[in-house]
């Protein structure tokens, strides 16, 4: 009779449970117990439900229970050890464990979670081996492949991780985090554009994964593409008004954007939220920067470094702050403490990252030839990565290392022949003439990429004015300025004109625009504006010699007085 009682009892548990009565269904299974008190199995029910509960204490001593009464249950022994792993009691956890797995050696998910617990103690290696177990007991247990993936990733091995990141969606496609760290190592990697494919795929399991969302705005904000990213924070901080490095980072993207007053309220408030994270700090020091307020700026770089003197970007950010000051010996001696920290981190983690950050600060400093050494090591250590190479060919390419450039490019494009942004760095390196003899070849690999299409057309603005137009796009300023170019070389100067002056209604703040608009009018006889424009291109610098020179030249052929610009730029070393 009593049998038929619990029975009862722990059906009727099950079912409140299904219905989200968890407090009522404790009250049945204790009711059980009472009938029951020596039935392993219902101090097991009791702590699964305490561990749904949140109440990993209580389902501690449940199991333990179980155990106590039932020793040679498996699956008791690794429930005690998950109750002990949430409670942060690791090495009893893995005891539990390594019991669990005497009793049943091909327990896929014990091995994992033993795995976990030595992760969290930084046994990663022993950590590794035991998710190895887990997958060599079951090979479709997904959880295992996604912690090895993301025990490699953040030991740097990212080309690895990526392999098990992969193996884990294929074996579980709705797991909208392994999707989502899959996207992390390929930005990490700096295939932005893929992990932001990989990314939507998170988001199309849960369309308010916040986390992915701010994700995608971070791979858009790495491809200068800020008027996009900021969408994406934007649509984070709506989801979780408390997520503090969406707000840093819409800041960031509208300093980046020239709208550094909007940015600073929102990097402030991310201070607000989270005043502990020197990355804050720095972002807030370049919006100061950009707003002149350089004193503000060092205050808040030392309140960064006060958080954490090891802070490598508050480093650098401080010595470009004093770069600008004209306090170079300062400079230097904060381009120093960000080398030593960076040394630290690189030779405790062998991250290609990390290498590659200590070889920018070096360089920004002006020491070249040691910061090319330390993209070097980069290579070295994630050889197997296109990164590295392309990170050293873009820094070869501003250091005008042309032909050095394109044989680190080519051994880039070895390991990844699919990047875009390999390709993008190879047209950098071409004249115009090998650009037009392979430009069918270079459109037809990547024909949806504006970026692409506007480098390309960049290079040929010189030589190729006429395919130069039919690449460039017509709304950004950029592509507007080349081209006036274009125009201009073609005498178009009423379309010249017409894109210079669609260039300062973008930004009525920067000079060339003016000046373009200046030339382009000169050029079509139409003095009287060309010369205001010029008066406008001097309102934005009253020493800039184009304007000056271009003001002198428009006076003279109307037949007016040029001594004053004259003298300014004879001043200048300048004659018209």
């Amino acid at each position: 009779m009593i049998e038929v009682d619990v029975i009862d009892l722990i059906e009727a548990g099950e079912v409140l449970i299904d219905q989200g009565n968890t407090g009522q269904a404790y009250s049945k299974f204790k009711e059980a117990l009472e009938l029951a008190p020596e039935d392993p199995q219902l101090y097991n029910r009791l702590g699964i439900l305490e561990m749904s509960r949140g109440q990993p204490a209580e389902a501690q001593s449940h199991f333990e229970e179980a155990c106590q009464l039932a020793p040679d249950v498996s699956r008791y022994h690794m429930r005690w050890g998950d109750s002990l792993q949430r409670l942060e009691k690791f090495e009893e956890a893995i005891q539990a464990y390594a019991r669990s797995l005497e009793l049943e050696p091909r327990n896929a998910p014990a091995w994992n979670n033993r795995g976990f617990a030595n992760f969290n103690i930084n046994r990663w290696n022993e950590a590794l081996r035991c998710y190895d177990e887990s997958m060599r007991s079951d090979p479709s247990y997904a959880v295992a492949w996604y912690n090895y993936g993301y025990t490699l990733q953040l030991s740097g091995r990212l080309n690895d991780s990526k392999d098990y990141y992969q193996r884990a969606v294929e074996l579980d496609p709705d797991d909208k985090i392994a999707w989502n760290n899959l996207a992390n190592v390929h930005y990490n990697q700096g295939h932005y554009e893929r992990s932001i494919e990989i990314y939507k795929k998170s988001i199309a399991l849960d369309d308010s994964y916040v986390i992915a969302i701010n994700n995608i705005g971070n791979a858009l904000d790495h491809l200068h593409r800020y008027e996009e990213s900021i969408s994406y924070h934007e649509k984070a901080i709506e989801l979780d008004p408390m997520f503090h490095y969406a707000w840093m980072a819409k800041g960031r993207a509208l300093t980046n954007l020239d709208h550094p007053e909007e940015g600073l309220e929102f990097i402030e408030t991310s201070l607000e939220l989270e005043g502990q994270d020197p990355d804050y700090h720095e972002a807030l020091a370049y919006c100061f920067v950009a707003l002149g307020l350089f004193d503000k700026a060092r205050q808040i770089l030392n309140l960064g470094l006060s958080v954490d003197g090891q802070h490598v970007p508050c480093w650098v950010a401080l010595g470009d702050v004093n770069l600008e000051l004209n306090n170079h010996v300062q400079a230097l001696q904060c381009y120093d403490e960000a080398v030593r920290a960076q040394d630290v981190l690189s030779r405790s983690r062998m991250r290609d990252l990390d290498w590659m950050e200590k070889g920018r600060i070096l360089l920004d400093a002006g020491v070249i030839h040691e910061g090319f050494r330390q993209y070097s090591n980069a290579i070295n250590v994630a050889s197997g990565s296109s990164r590295p190479y392309f990170r050293k060919a873009e820094l070869l390419i501003k250091n005008d290392l042309i032909d050095e450039a394109r044989e680190t490019i080519s051994r880039g494009l070895e390991v990844d022949p699919e990047s875009i942004t390999g390709t993008l760095l190879l047209v950098k390196t071409m004249d115009s003439g090998e650009i037009m003899d392979n430009l069918e070849n270079l459109i037809s690999r990547f024909p949806e990429s504006l970026q692409l299409k506007q480098i390309i057309g960049s290079e040929l603005v010189g030589d190729e004015p006429l395919k130069a137009l039919e690449l460039l796009g017509k709304e950004k300023w950029e592509d507007l300025m080349l081209r006036v170019q274009c125009h201009r070389s073609l005498s178009e100067n009423e379309q010249a004109l017409a894109a210079a002056v669609k260039s300062i209604d973008l930004r009525p703040e920067n000079i060339d625009g003016w000046i373009a608009a200046g030339w382009s009018a000169f050029d079509l006889g139409k003095y009287d504006e060309s010369s205001d424009f010029f008066d406008s291109a001097m309102g934005c610098d009253m020493y800039c010699p184009d304007a000056l020179l271009g003001k002198a030249s428009v006076l003279k052929k109307m037949g007016k007085d040029t001594s004053h610009y004259t003298q300014v730029l004879a001043d200048l070393d300048l004659v018209i």
